[in-house]
């Protein structure tokens, strides 16, 4: 089985080994310049004048200043180009590729400012620097190479960074509210997990393509996701607190029993007591706060009169209520069909 948050995680495999990088060029770099540094403290004044040049030939100054600031300006330029890049894929790789690109610029700096320096006969700027920029670049890979561990171990992306997205869920119509929305990075892919909240008494179907909806609707404003897990809960806010009594239906009993032992008491009730009057078409039960509501569709004979049904159906209901205490609402409703 092919996953695809499993391929994304190559990206950041390769993310880390470039923060690795990173951290290897930082470190040299750092090393060196406090040998130069030392060296520049302790040697004879005719040793700290010859100085170092990063294998530049100090008999052309103008010519190495120029290549040296040419050097700079590409790998600078290259940062910028693959930053943008990353940040509009939301590449983890391609942002640690940028930095690897700012190294070889800091580098190349390193070297304008010991040939700076070398030119003003200030030899211990060269050094200096180093230490500066390789903070810089061990700095930048840390930072690269946290974000990548994160993204290995699949941590949760802060809530902040979710919220333009919860905010497009929200503005779905037939969604009442969202929660329980979760991300994961893999590479430069987004995953998300939500749950949406809906119309208690919406049908399946009806629930599933605002479900539906809302996918199409993230994918459509937000392009760095590449798949949606959605939950869909119903809405409770409309009910009493009345609904809320868990005593009825404890948890570790089993709902497909307890609906159907309550369907089996109200086709008992119709037969017994208005078989005469009224006759069972549908029975819909709905599940709120581990209460039980029913939706139930009559057919009446064509002789009967609308008063008498509702006589026998305010009946009815006060039987089944009777009858059934984990049915906290009952609902019957006249079928005019006579199919």
């Amino acid at each position: 089985m092919h996953t695809r948050a499993g391929h994304g995680k190559f990206e950041t495999l390769g993310a880390l080994g470039i923060s690795a990088m990173l951290l290897a060029t930082g470190s040299g770099i750092a090393w060196h310049a406090l040998d130069l540094l030392s060296i520049a403290l302790s040697a004879a004044p005719e040793v700290i004048h010859s100085g170092h040049h990063h294998g530049i030939d100090m008999n052309h100054p103008i010519l190495a200043l120029t290549v040296t600031i040419a050097s700079i300006s590409i790998k600078e330029g290259l940062y910028w180009i693959t930053k943008r890049a990353g940040e509009k894929q939301g590449s983890g790789l391609m942002m640690a590729n940028a930095w690897h690109h700012r190294s070889d610029a800091i580098s190349s700096l390193v070297a304008l400012v010991g040939v700076g320096g070398s030119i003003l006969g200030v030899n211990f700027l060269d050094p200096l620097a180093g230490l500066v920029v390789s903070t810089m670049i061990v700095n930048a890979g840390l930072k690269t190479g946290h974000q990548s561990i994160l993204e290995l171990v699949d941590a949760a992306i802060p809530a902040q960074q979710l919220e333009p997205i919860r905010q497009t869920i929200l503005q779905v119509e037939g969604v009442k509210g969202c929660h329980r929305l979760r991300g994961r990075r893999a590479g430069s892919s987004l995953y998300l997990d939500v749950h949406i909240v809906v119309d208690p008494f919406s049908s399946v179907s009806v629930a599933h393509e605002v479900g539906e909806y809302v996918r199409r609707q993230i994918n459509l404003n937000h392009p760095e996701v590449s798949e949606v897990f959605i939950h869909i809960d119903p809405a409770f806010l409309q009910f009493s607190c009345s609904t809320k009594d868990h005593d009825s239906i404890t948890k570790e009993s089993n709902i497909c029993q307890e609906i159907k032992h309550v369907e089996a008491t109200v086709s008992d009730i119709f037969s017994s007591q208005l078989s005469e009057k009224l006759t069972i078409k549908r029975i819909t039960p709905h599940l709120l706060h581990s209460k039980i509501l029913l939706q139930i569709v009559v057919a009446m004979p064509s002789t009967m009169s609308i008063q008498d049904v509702m006589i026998a159906a305010e009946h009815a209901e006060k039987e089944i209520l009777k009858a059934a205490p984990n049915v906290a609402r009952v609902s019957i409703q006249l079928s005019l069909n006579s199919e």
